[in-house]
């Protein structure tokens, strides 16, 4: 594992799992989503300034009867050379825009203009809040996901759990192995001593009855002499 954190690129176990690509082709990719998310702020803000902030004539094109204040325009996330900018004090945001033009809505009649003061009728709203929400996806989701694509998820995680984790479980595991260790030690001595214990009264009992038998065998005769010789003496008297 740490082989790999260490080097992505070679070939280790988890390459052939992880597969992961290169630095420059995620960065590529960055770009390009970037570059999307710039052309859906322009045409949501083409729509505002040209139709929604517009006063066109009743017989113009776009016209629904907008009225009222100004729109505010969506807020462009990047600058011309792709950075990170922040938003000027008549934009709105992606995380807020939802919020900001419902305030804009007006009323619609049958035919589907406006009767009430508003900017935006409620399905050009709709429209307009699903590709601000298009925009805020890729402009958030695109990192995390390029971050498993490079592998860069996972290498950080890993990173963790070798560094936090591994050490304190290797001391756990040493505990472990020790106490095994004694208890198989325990184990093979507990063995050893029933096996002496199992053939050591067998050896005693083959010491005992040699002995007892050269006795036996030996003060048989001198018992039926003494009987004789009692036997005997009974005659006489």
């Amino acid at each position: 594992m740490e082989e790999w954190v260490e080097n992505p690129q070679a070939e280790t176990a988890l390459s052939s799992i992880l597969p992961c690509v290169k630095q420059k082709t995620t960065n590529n990719t960055l770009t390009q989503s970037k570059k999307v998310i710039i052309n859906i702020v322009n045409v949501v803000n083409t729509f505002v300034y040209s139709f929604a902030d517009a006063n066109p004539s009743k017989k113009g094109y776009g016209y629904y009867n907008q009225t009222g204040p100004l729109m505010p325009p969506l807020c462009y996330p990047f600058d011309s050379q792709l950075q990170v900018r922040q938003c000027g004090p008549q934009e709105v945001s992606m995380a807020n825009a939802s919020v900001v033009w419902k305030n804009y809505i007006c009323e619609v009649s049958s035919s589907g203009r406006c009767i009430t003061r508003g900017r935006v009728t409620p399905d050009i709203y709709q429209q307009l809040v699903a590709a601000v929400n298009e925009s805020y996806a890729l402009e958030y989701y695109t990192p995390l996901l390029l971050g498993l694509q490079d592998c860069k998820f996972v290498r950080d995680t890993f990173q963790e759990i070798t560094t936090k984790y591994c050490p304190p479980l290797e001391h756990y595991l040493t505990i472990v192995n020790s106490g095994l260790g004694l208890i198989s030690v325990g184990v093979l001595l507990c063995l050893i001593f029933w096996i002496v214990y199992a053939n050591r009264p067998q050896r005693e009992e083959v010491f005992v009855k040699l002995p007892c038998t050269i006795v036996g065998s030996r003060g048989r005769p001198k018992n039926n002499a003494d009987n004789g010789v009692s036997q005997s003496n009974i005659g006489e008297v």
